[in-house]
Order: structure tokens, then sequence, then C-alpha cells
């Protein structure tokens, strides 16, 4: 049975260690039988190391003496990685990168790696690309692959901010293959929506889309990225289109291939219709000018400049391509 092996340095985060062990070692009911992998515990001596909420673990190993054969590597997050750290993480982590071991950094051990120059090669995240650029100093050079999640796996890494335990706990389940991505899927289920909203009594609706039917779907899809910064995984290819942003879902769909397929025919207005509007949000009143600059520039038609409002909202209203009215607003002046 092969293990997995945390480093811990002394003022090490408690939490960020905590749904990834308990997923290794224990089922929905209790402990398993006979785990597929068994946790274990590295430091610097095989004295106590202290966490940050004053917790004390006595360490399976020490950098010394760690098995040759393990399943993971696991740099749990902390101030102790702000301090010296030991010169024997770094061979271990060094050796179990370039052997291609499943290695996971979470949180103040993402900017050690980075200073080590092990995320050079990889997509990955961590606790704000400034930090990554500050503790990395000239051996980061890979700033173009980090991206804005709270967990990121590449290949045999995973990387992960400080507020990310539970996310940072599935890439690496996944990774191990510990239960089936159903399994997996559902533990993080549980643990992010918690047992009322996932098990407590179900309303009658849950408002799920807004939907936008279009003359093009390339052209809206390039106006919504480009203007408001929706993201979309969209293969230029396929119908249905849906977008993101701050957690609310934008599905588009082709004005003929609808027609088509409820076998109605619709008489869609042409220009700018006053039917509905899309409400997007921003910070200051001052956003809302830049904002609606930005949004011409990537090919919006002005429908109301930017106006301050009797109620205390300065608002515009912009068009997209199939016409769709767009209205960017604030409430805050400063």
């Amino acid at each position: 049975m092969k293990e997995i092996l945390y480093i811990l340095l002394d003022s090490y985060a408690d939490h960020e260690m905590a749904y990834l062990s308990q997923a290794i070692n224990a089922g929905e009911t209790g402990p398993i039988a006979h785990p597929k992998y068994v946790n274990k515990v590295v430091g610097a001596t095989m004295g106590p190391i202290r966490s940050i909420g004053g917790l004390r673990t006595l360490p399976d190993y020490t950098f010394g003496d760690i098995p040759s054969d393990y399943a993971a590597l696991v740099l749990v997050g902390g101030y102790g990685w702000l301090a010296d750290v030991p010169e024997g993480v770094g061979r271990i982590v060094r050796e179990a990168v370039a052997g291609g071991r499943i290695v996971g950094a979470i949180c103040n051990a993402v900017g050690w790696m980075a200073a080590q120059g092990l995320l050079n090669n990889v997509r990955h995240t961590g606790n704000g690309v400034g930090q990554l650029i500050q503790m990395g100093g000239v051996a980061y050079t890979n700033q173009a692959s980090y991206v804005d999640e709270q967990a990121v796996a590449c290949g045999n890494v995973v990387t992960a901010n400080g507020s990310a335990s539970l996310e940072f706990a599935r890439e690496m389940l996944l990774l191990l293959q510990n239960d089936t991505p159903e399994m997996i899927g559902r533990y993080y289920a549980f643990n992010k929506e918690g047992l009322v909203k996932l098990f407590g009594p179900r309303p009658r609706f849950r408002f799920n889309t807004v939907g936008l039917f279009t003359r093009d779907n390339r052209a809206t899809v390039d106006f919504y990225t480009r203007a408001f910064g929706f993201t979309t995984e969209w293969d230029g290819v396929q119908p249905n289109v849906e977008m993101w942003l701050d957690g609310v879902r934008l599905i588009l769909f082709p004005r003929d291939a609808f027609g088509r397929m409820v076998s109605r025919e619709f008489a869609y207005p042409d220009g700018p219709n006053g039917a509905a509007e899309l409400a997007l949000e921003v910070p200051t009143f001052a956003d809302v000018d830049r904002e609606y600059e930005a949004a011409l520039e990537c090919g919006a038609l002005s429908v109301l400049p930017p106006t301050t409002e009797p109620w205390g909202q300065r608002t515009c209203y912009v068009a997209d391509p199939d016409g769709n009215l767009v209205e960017i607003g604030s409430f805050v002046e400063a």
C-alpha cells in the first residue's frame, strides 16, 4: 500500500491538508477498511511540529529517511515556507518532480516552488501572481502560465491558493484515482455546498440561465468575451454556447437552428430592442464611463451614454451584435 507524504514545516496551516487526508482515510460512513493509500507526515526531525492553530503533530519520517516508493508528495502551506526551508526539502521535491511523481503544493508552498524554478514548465496558480513573482525572484520565469483559479492540475503537479483546500483535495484525489470521478465529485459537492443545500427541501424552481438567440454565434461570443470578460469553452462548431461571468451562465443559440428545433418561425427584431436587458454592475461611477467606452471599442452600439439618474445610479446602455440591451451601472460615486 503506497503512502502519501505530507511535508510539514513549523507553523503549517492545519486546514490545508484536512480535506485531502480525510478522503484518503475515510468514506461517507466511517474509516475505510482497506484504503488505497496511507497518510504519512514528514518533518525536519521526529519531534513535534506545531501548526498555526497550535496543534502538535508527530512525524512518521524525517527529510533524510523518507521511503523511496511513495504515491504523492504534499507540500502543506503555512508560514514556514516564508523562512529558511531546509535543503532536504528541496532535494525531495526536485527528485519527485523530475521522477514524474504526483506533487501538490498549496498556499505559500507554491511560492517556494516558484523560487525553486519548479513552476516554469506547468500551468499553475497560487496566492496571486504577485506573490509568486516576489517569492520566486529570477528563478520564476513562467508568469504567462499563471491562471486565476482556486486549484490547477497540470501533468502531475497540483497548485492551489490558501483558501482552496477543498479544490486542492479534489484535484489531488482525481490524480491519485482515489475513487471514481463521480464519488470524488460527490465528496467535493457535499463539503462545498453543505448538507442543508444538498439534501434539504428543494425549491420549486432554481434560476438557471439567461439565453440569447443569435444571428452569428461567433460574432456574439467574440463581443461578450472582449467587451465584458465572459469566458467559454465553446469549440466554434456546436450550436449551443455556454458562457460564464461571475458565476452566472449565459447561453447562446442560433436563431435559425432554434426555429428548426421548435418548428416555428419567429419575427426577431432588427437592431436594438427593448424587450429585455442584461445588467452588469461595476464598482464605481468612473468604471461605468470606462466600460462604456471599452464596449463601444468592441463593437457595441450606444443606446444611452453614461448618465447619473435621480435615484443615485450612474448607468449606460449599449446593444450587442443582435440588438440585445446591456446595462452597465453603479451606485458608488467614489
